[in-house]
């Protein structure tokens, strides 16, 4: 189990990773948005391709920071019916969801890949008042699926096997707290 400790510690940094791209296209998307509107209010002259880059950023981000808020515990919890289940249910309910949620996810990363081979496959352009390829940004969209594909896996038999995840423990939660 320790080398799974490890594995998940070392996924971790790589999780982080994508959170700090998911940032850096959240902070250019902002620069880009502020741009176009100092742009189109003080020179009358908006950033061509705006809407369609920022379309396309928004589920970079979004895909990438995914698996970083499940290493972290981040997701939101209702433990409105599992507080009051006793430690060993508890652990079942929570490697349950795990579960679900590795298959979820795991059916979404084949959708979302052969969606973005399709994509690939017919050169798929933007269409607006900007062209660029699709393909790239969904092919980001599948590997940010895959990285939480890949977290679900992991915590699930973490969780199967008795180990507290950050933010993941409910024990002693008070219900406000809790909901």
């Amino acid at each position: 189990m320790s080398y799974l400790l490890r594995f998940r510690a070392l996924y971790g940094r790589l999780l982080f990773a994508c959170g700090v791209a998911a940032g850096i296209t959240t902070f250019l998307m902002m620069v880009l948005v502020v741009a176009n509107v100092a742009g189109r209010y003080l020179f009358n002259a908006p950033i061509d391709g705006t809407l369609e880059l920022t379309e396309s950023m928004l589920t970079v981000l979004i895909t990438l920071s995914f698996a970083l808020t499940q290493y972290e515990g981040g997701h939101i919890q209702v433990v409105l019916l599992t507080k009051n289940f006793s430690p060993l249910w508890r652990q079942v309910a929570s490697t349950l969801a795990m579960l679900l949620g590795f298959i979820f996810f795991a059916w979404c990363t084949y959708a979302v890949f052969q969606f973005a081979m399709k994509s690939y496959a017919f050169d798929e352009h933007e269409w607006g008042s900007i062209q660029f390829p699709l393909y790239p940004v969904k092919m980001v969209c599948a590997f940010g699926v895959l990285l939480i594909t890949i977290q679900f896996a992991i915590d699930t038999v973490l969780t199967a096997a008795g180990v507290d995840l950050p933010g993941h423990d409910i024990d002693g939660v008070s219900p406000e707290e809790a909901i």
